[in-house]
């Protein structure tokens, strides 16, 4: 049975029945944050705006549960409606045995069952008349109503049923599926039942993959880039579940990557090969991204072992006067980062490309516009002959700067007409993010949303532009309009994260106009808890860096008093957590109100290292993790003992993956700072991370047989000896990002020196490197809670 519901503009809920909620100061529980479905709601993901803008597809359970059920809504009705009940859609491949022997532990319980009936990313096609999504690995279509009935949808078809798995579907054109299986990608017609080999290269069992699979806007051409892994190491994680141990493998390492490019109707017989200058050192390709003209290739490459960045743009492809141009080259002495990965061709003029770069110190735009060279005749025998008197372009690019300051973008898009670009940029608060539209006719950068007040249908205004102080993240526009209808989601540091609409994009318009919140995910208990606000800060590093952070206080603080403190650490080192916003931490972010409410002050610092803060900040970590971003700690502790009445000798700190790194070097290296430390799937060793994941590492310390030195240093392992104050370690062990490797060679080293009365540790066998079991969220924070109660109390 189909659901249809009513939204109401995101005010609404600011008022209504506000005379009967108050806000609840009752004491959490660990069981309580954990639990699933969540006290905050289910947030909704995976979400898909059309083409045209007309329509926003996302999934989402109004129940809180997997499985996730699709979810239709029109940009211009307020209705949403859920098309796809996951459970009434889902078919078993093939049944499981029951075994005799079930008493013990259910391998596929009904958690795992659950899952198993997600839907896979909805995509609609070109004309946005059709929408595809997975589910158990098949693909599926549903035909989409016209203007007038937008949210009538058919029945879904069924398109495949196989024994193989599909996966990356996405629309060809609007009758084509472009999809992957056994590692190559296929292009299956649906209305001439015609199916297309498009890729030949993929060999598993030679360790041969492809991917970054592009077509062009025409859908006549595909690129995409062949992966030689043989080189790779291979890495064992034996799951200890089943009645017989298995050992799935992962392979990991750098590869060698060509780009080929072939057509899409399976007429060229053999792909061509983009002859881009031969890679030096440790290289990969970052994208690939075709140009207007459909028939142009722009390739982001990094090699020199992550410390040089080129930008290639090569003019007709497959042709005999195929040109290849190097756009930009910029190296950076300790590593090329991730957020200069932007890069779009003007969908309007094949000669400009948008692409960012840190080179002045912060991510930043720059235009790149190629010169036309003198028309020739061109050469026979190319893919096309469109622009027989096209002499390509001269070796001269020239580069304009469009945005700079002391701040980042960290997402940029052409609008449709191609006169005007679209971005997100930390320049009115690091902890927030804002959209700007930079126009090439008045070259001036204006906000995209103007200012305004949200009101109540009498007309009342009931919510202040400060709405605006919080998280955009995750924007799409419509593919089709010069003033184009823009998705985003919003948060705050107590709002969860919501879907809404902004109706046009037009800065110079004159007109106001007002956000649309399409989901309303947040439940009513968690409006009515009390959750501990966090003050914004920043303080003077010892070496004079200023360092943001932001701290959680007790209720009824008094600075009078002394009080225990626990210090948080964020993973991926490369993040950012001192946001006025949501993130996946949100169950840290309740669990902090937990210790706030037990006495507690908490603090949580953007080290150095993390994004947000510019090419400095980010690679002051270079050559040594545990060096300044370790002292940023110290310096945070002595400002938190100085300002805000923290006992000294009773602090204690915990993370997660490089917080749990953080965590295990500050216990064992800072013993009369901290008093306890808890590890959650730490880094060890770095030269175990080097073989699962070689690009980061590289990235920070380069190759451990070149810089052996770097990577002892950064190891925790390697100050095992040191260790006098308690540690709890806690990992899982299918973990493919952090290896248990490094928990259980720590635990060896530490028996060995004879340290068990300074360690607990936990194992959890189910577990990846993130956690989705909610009794396993509750037992490894329970002993956390438990671990701080006994040794900071």
């Amino acid at each position: 049975m189909k659901k249809t519901f009513r939204f109401l503009p995101f005010y609404f809920c600011l008022f209504t029945f506000a005379f009967c909620l108050t806000a609840s100061s009752q004491t959490l529980t660990v069981r309580e944050i954990m639990r699933e479905p969540s006290i905050a709601g289910m947030r909704p993901d995976n979400e898909r705006l059309s083409p045209d803008g007309r329509l926003v597809a996302f999934s989402w359970n109004a129940e809180g549960n997997e499985p996730r059920n699709l979810y239709l809504t029109s940009t211009s009705v307020n209705e949403t409606r859920k098309i796809i009940d996951a459970e009434e859609n889902y078919e078993m491949r093939t049944p499981a045995l029951e075994s005799k022997l079930n008493y013990g532990l259910t391998v596929r319980d009904e958690f795992s069952k659950a899952r198993e009936k997600n839907l896979g990313g909805a995509e609609f096609s070109p004309n946005s008349k059709r929408l595809l999504f997975t589910q158990n690995s098949d693909i599926y279509v549903l035909e989409i109503g016209n203007t007038v009935t937008p949210l009538a949808v058919s029945k879904p078809r069924r398109i495949t049923r196989t024994q193989g798995a599909e996966s990356a579907a996405r629309w060809l054109d609007n009758e084509t599926i472009l999809y992957q299986s056994g590692g190559n990608f296929f292009a299956l017609n649906i209305e001439k039942t015609f199916l297309v080999q498009l890729t030949k290269e993929a060999n598993p069992a030679a360790f041969i993959s492809v991917s970054f699979a592009t077509p062009t806007e025409d859908a006549k051409l595909l690129a995409y880039a062949v992966s030689d892994g043989s080189k790779q190491r291979a890495l064992f994680l034996p799951n200890y579940l089943d009645e017989f141990v298995q050992s799935p493998t992962f392979r990991r390492g750098f590869t060698e990557q060509k780009v080929f490019v072939t057509k899409t109707d399976g007429s060229l017989e053999k792909p061509f090969e983009i002859n881009l200058p031969k890679a030096e050192g440790a290289a990969y390709v970052r994208s690939v991204r075709w140009a207007a003209d459909n028939a142009s290739l722009i390739v982001d490459r990094v090699d020199k072992d992550t410390k040089r960045r080129q930008l290639f743009y090569i003019h007709n492809v497959g042709s005999k006067a195929e040109q290849t141009i190097l756009i930009t080259e910029e190296t950076d002495e300790k590593w090329i980062g991730s957020l200069s990965r932007i890069v779009e061709p003007n969908p309007k003029n094949n000669s400009q490309i948008l692409f960012a770069s840190e080179k002045d110190g912060f991510n930043h735009l720059y235009l790149a516009m190629l010169e036309r060279a003198k028309p020739q005749p061109n050469p026979t025998g190319e893919i096309r002959q469109e622009n027989p008197t096209d002499a390509g372009f001269s070796s001269t690019v020239n580069i304009k700067q469009l945005t700079s300051g002391n701040f980042e973008v960290d997402w940029a898009k052409w609008i449709a007409d191609g006169k005007q670009i679209i971005f997100s940029s930390t320049e009115n608060n690091t902890a927030t993010r804002d959209f700007f539209v930079f126009d090439f006719e008045t070259t001036e950068k204006y906000p995209a949303f103007k200012n305004f007040a949200l009101t109540s249908e009498n007309n009342k205004t009931t919510v202040s532009p400060s709405f605006q102080n919080g998280m955009k993240t995750n924007p799409q526009i419509d593919k089709e309009n010069s003033q184009p209808i823009f998705l985003y989601e919003f948060s705050r540091w107590n709002s969860p994260t919501e879907l809404f609409i902004y109706p046009r994009i037009c800065p110079r318009c004159g007109r106001v106009f007002q956000p649309l919140q399409i989901t309303k995910s947040t439940t009513e208990k968690f409006k009515q808890t009390k959750w501990s606000e966090p003050q914004f800060f920043s303080f003077k590093a010892k070496d004079g860096k200023k360092i943001p952070a932001k701290i959680y206080l007790p209720n009824a603080f008094d600075k009078s008093k002394k009080y225990p403190m626990v210090i948080f650490v964020h993973g991926a080192g490369y993040l950012q957590n001192v946001i006025n916003g949501w993130n996946n931490y949100y169950r840290e972010f309740m669990f902090h109100t937990l210790l706030t409410q037990k006495g507690y002050v908490v603090l949580d610092v953007d080290y150095r290292g993390s994004a947000g803060y510019g090419r400095d900040f980010r690679t002051d970590v270079y050559d040594f993790l545990g060096g300044l971003d370790y002292q940023d700690h110290l310096d945070a502790i002595d400002f938190a003992v100085k300002n805000y009445a923290v006992n000294e000798k009773r602090i204690g700190v915990y993370g997660g993956s490089y917080g749990g790194f953080m965590a295990e070097m500050l216990v064992m290296r800072a013993p009369e700072r901290i008093a306890a430390a808890a590890a959650l799937r730490p880094v060890g060793d770095w030269k175990n991370y080097f073989y699962s994941s070689p690009l980061y590492t590289t990235e920070r310390l380069g190759f451990p047989d070149k810089n052996p030195e770097a990577y002892k240093r950064s190891s925790p392992i390697s100050y095992a000896d040191q260790l006098r104050k308690p540690l709890l370690i806690l990992h899982g062990l299918v973990d493919d990002n952090v290896p248990a490797q490094d928990s259980m060679q720590l635990v060896e080293k530490l028996i060995r020196l004879e340290k068990t009365e300074h360690f607990e540790t936990m194992f959890y066998p189910s577990e990846n490197h993130a956690f989705t079991r909610s009794t396993s969220w509750a037992d490894e924070y329970e002993r956390i809670l438990t671990f701080f109660e006994k040794y900071l109390k």
